[in-house]
């Protein structure tokens, strides 16, 4: 067997030199008075200078002269230098140590590349420098078995990373109250594809890059938490201030009152991230930013995402952008104050996923070219709660976009401020609610054809709450729900509207709603067109505008009711209904109201009238139960003084309710108002000159089949007539001959005067259609002149006696109606 020579050793030590030997193999901290040469420690780690006492080598306060080169040393026993200046960089790389302190020292640079340590590396405190693209402290593809302690060191590098942590693997990673500065793109502070068994703190640390990331951690992989509360975190460039893209935390994220900034770029970069909770309660993210201050793209958190009172600010591009994002629990952003450019928002949550509740409660969303929240496609399990939220928007695509979102809860938007000089407000087509959509003491103005509220198709299964919402659009509709279904009711009392529109102030078109729609004390006001549009709409239970104010203007009325359905009653109690070009007040074409419509006469004729006020209202086609406030009379006095044009349909609509109650007198002088009304508004409808005289006179003489004892009355004046004209005829002498005298046989000569009763019975027989038998003694002389004029007369009699026995028959068995 070889026997090889020790290894060889440096002679002539220092007393400080001997004294550090002495004391590591005692287990004593030495602290020498004067510098010791690094290779001295290198020697005692290598064992060359015997066996040392298992708590290593440990020196407190020394200047360490040289180069500390530690590369592949496998060392028995750990290094501590504490509280030393160490004049040249330290090297440790792929060398395996136990474990190794540098807290508190000063040092020209740490590179431990591939380092094997069994327990914890501490680095507290400690103040170094250094240059080049791995870092003044590199701990590469590290390996410690125990902790790594960076807290409250300051670490400097002028031309490249401060700290170099690419692969680290730890069980913890401590660096509370860091201070890194570093320069270039490969950032200040790298934890690339970095494995962290336990937690990792950054709390309270100051991280600066002049070009580029500040912390670059994309990929990192954390089992603990990952703290970085009271951070403050200044990057540059489009690489952002902090990146965590793709990274995967299995306790949280938290962020709590950290500082963000990055005047070139993204203040946070974190698409894809995965992490338990995420906390991004109290940040201030500062960015000038193409695509967004935060990014949080397709990330996946597990439970809670918190960012209440964050405020976050970007000059060019998006603020919070967590399109994709899936949150198994809630989402907080309750207090968030965002600020952005750009087209889609300063909260960005397109196809976002929300397990739990999403809250924006008392949030500020500004954007001064887009939306300020973009949240097509969100689905939220839970309830959406934005309580006083106040967002301002700009350009087309609206302030608060909800297009296509699904809503398993409710959605409350109680006091919430929206603004968009451009366009919707808020603009939720397709939005599906689960619960109700609470619009309750909303202020919101918009601009533009689709509405400052726009909520075409949307499908809500519990209540649309407007009460007390003011609605602004100068240059479209204030609501746009047309297409819309409500499972329950539609609560807009006292809501305050003013549009500039010719579809409609509140169009509702095609509207269904399971109950009631209630416009108490509502004013709506439209410049261009209706005041509130819902034709087709279908209401399950009533429709209540009782003290509605609403003024309209254009071609159309100014409520717009044509072919809806109501089951309940419809309520105009109240009512102030105006028009500023003198138009039409309520159209109520088509429509049908199964219960009672209580509409009094004061709603479209405040004032008593003696003359028609046509495009007052349209009632053609309109269909109802029975009537409420107003009388038979008064809806009548609507229907003849206060429709556009003359329709038949009203006028048989009322006579059927008053038929149905057992008013039959009313009906019948309701009919006979629609014929005189026909001959005074429409005689076109009747015929030529003769059908209209017949038509007159049909009405004076039988109310146009509606007063048979009137026809009745008249057939027996014309019996009487004829009578009377018999028996005046024989008092009338012409050259010895009566008008009507005997006529001549053998008991009689001709000329002989009959008698009272043969007379009247000549009138009778001549007019009536059945004789009672009596010319064969006394009839008409037509010899005469005054004979054939009393025979013409007869046979006018005789006629008129023909034509009302007919109505007469007509009116009594009411076989024949004329309904015009």
């Amino acid at each position: 067997m070889t026997d090889f020579p020790p290894l060889p050793v440096l002679g002539k030590l220092t007393p400080a030199e001997r004294e550090l030997i002495e004391a590591a193999r005692r287990g004593e901290v030495a602290t020498p008075d004067a510098p010791v040469r690094a290779e001295v420690l290198r020697e005692l780690l290598l064992g060359r200078r015997g066996p040392l006492d298992p708590l290593g080598v440990r020196v407190e306060g020394a200047r360490i002269a040289g180069t500390l080169n530690l590369d592949l040393v496998e060392a028995g026993t750990g290094l501590a230098l504490t509280g030393c200046v160490v004049v040249n960089p330290v090297s440790v790389r792929r060398a395996r140590l136990p474990w190794l302190d540098l807290s508190g020292s000063r040092i020209a640079g740490f590179d431990g590349d591939g380092v094997r340590i069994g327990h914890d590396l501490r680095l507290t405190g400690v103040r170094a420098t250094g240059s080049g693209e791995f870092g003044a402290i590199c701990l590469r593809d590290a390996r410690v078995g125990g902790r790594v302690y960076l807290g409250d060191a300051e670490v400097t590098s002028e031309d490249g990373p401060a700290v170099y942590l690419d692969g680290l693997a730890c069980a913890d990673l401590r660096c509370a109250g860091l201070r890194a500065a570093g320069d270039g793109e490969l950032g200040a502070v790298r934890l690339l594809r970095a494995n962290v068994t336990g937690q990792v703190v950054f709390d309270d640390a100051v991280l600066t890059n002049a070009g580029g990331p500040a912390l670059h951690a994309d990929g990192l992989e954390a089992a603990g938490d990952v703290w970085l509360t009271s951070a403050k975190i200044t990057g540059a460039g489009e690489e952002g201030a902090l990146r965590l893209i793709g990274a995967r935390i299995g306790g949280e994220a938290d962020f709590t009152d950290a500082a963000l900034t990055n005047e070139t770029g993204p203040a946070l970069e974190a698409d894809r991230l995965h992490a338990g909770d995420l906390r991004l309660d109290g940040v201030t993210a500062l960015a000038t930013a193409e695509d967004a201050a935060i990014s949080l793209l397709g990330a996946r958190i597990e439970g809670q995402f918190n960012a209440g009172a964050a405020v976050v600010v970007n000059r060019r591009g998006r603020g919070l952008s967590a399109d994709g994002i899936r949150v198994g629990d809630s989402f907080h952003a309750d207090g968030l104050k965002a600020r952005a450019s750009g087209e889609y928002g300063a909260l960005c949550l397109l196809s976002a996923h929300v397990a739990g509740n999403l809250y924006l409660d008392g949030a500020e969303l500004a954007n001064d070219t887009g939306a300020a929240l973009s949240g097509d496609r969100l689905g939220v399990d839970g309830n959406f709660r934005a309580n006083q939220l106040t967002a301002e928007g700009s350009g087309e695509p609206g302030t608060i976009r909800l297009l296509g979102a699904r809503i398993g809860g409710r959605v409350d938007l109680e006091g919430a401020k929206l603004t968009n000089d451009a366009s919707p407000a808020l603009y939720a087509d397709g939005l599906h609610v689960g619960g109700s959509l609470d619009l309750s003491g909303v202020k919101a103005t918009g601009a533009g054809d689709d509405g400052a509220i726009l909520l075409h198709s949307v499908e809500i299964t519990g209540q649309l709450l407007l009460d007390g919402a003011e609605l602004a659009n100068a240059s479209g509709p204030a609501v746009n729900a047309d297409d819309a279904r409500v499972g329950n009711y539609v609560d807009g009392t006292g809501l305050r509207a003013s549009a500039s529109s010719e579809w409609g102030a509140l169009t509702l078109s095609g509207m269904w709603i399971g109950g009631r729609i209630v416009l108490d004390d509502a004013e709506i006001r439209n410049d261009a067109g209706p005041a509130l549009v819902a034709d087709r709409a279908e209401v399950r239970e009533s429709l209540v505008l009782r003290g509605i104010r609403a003024t309209g203007a254009g071609e159309e009325a100014t409520i717009r009711l044509l072919g809806a359905r109501i089951a309940g009653d419809a309520h105009f109690s109240g009512a102030e209904l105006a028009h500023s070009g003198g138009e039409t007040l309520l159209s109520l074409e088509d429509v049908l109201v199964e219960g009672k419509v209580f509409l009094p006469v004061d709603v479209v004729c405040a004032k008593p009238v003696r003359g028609p006020h046509p495009g007052t209202m349209e009632l053609d086609g309109f269909r109802f139960g029975a009537l409420g406030a107003a009388t038979w009379q008064e809806w009548l006095h609507l229907i003849r003084w206060h429709t556009a044009v003359y329709r038949p349909g009203p006028y048989q609509r009322l006579a059927a309710v008053e038929r149905t109650s057992g008013h039959d007198g009313n009906a019948r002088h309701v009919l006979i108002a629609q014929q005189r009304d026909l001959q005074r508004w429409a005689p076109e409808g009747i015929g030529g000159w003769p059908a209209r005289r017949f038509h007159w006179l049909w009405g004076a003489l039988a109310g146009y089949g509606y007063r048979a004892r009137r026809t009745a009355a008249a057939l027996l004046l014309a019996v009487l007539a004829a009578g009377g004209l018999g028996l005046w005829a024989g008092q009338v002498e012409e050259g010895g001959h009566h008008a009507a005298e005997r006529v001549a046989d053998f008991a009689a000569p001709a000329g002989t005067r009959c008698t009272t009763v043969e007379l009247i019975g000549v009138g009778l027989d001549r007019g009536l259609p059945l004789s009672p038998g009596v010319r064969g003694r006394c009839d008409l002389n037509t010899g005469l002149d005054a004979g054939q004029v009393f025979t013409v007369a007869i046979w006018a009699v005789q006629a008129a006696i023909w034509a009302l026995a007919t109505l007469a028959l007509v009116g009594y068995t009411g076989l024949v109606r004329k309904t015009g």
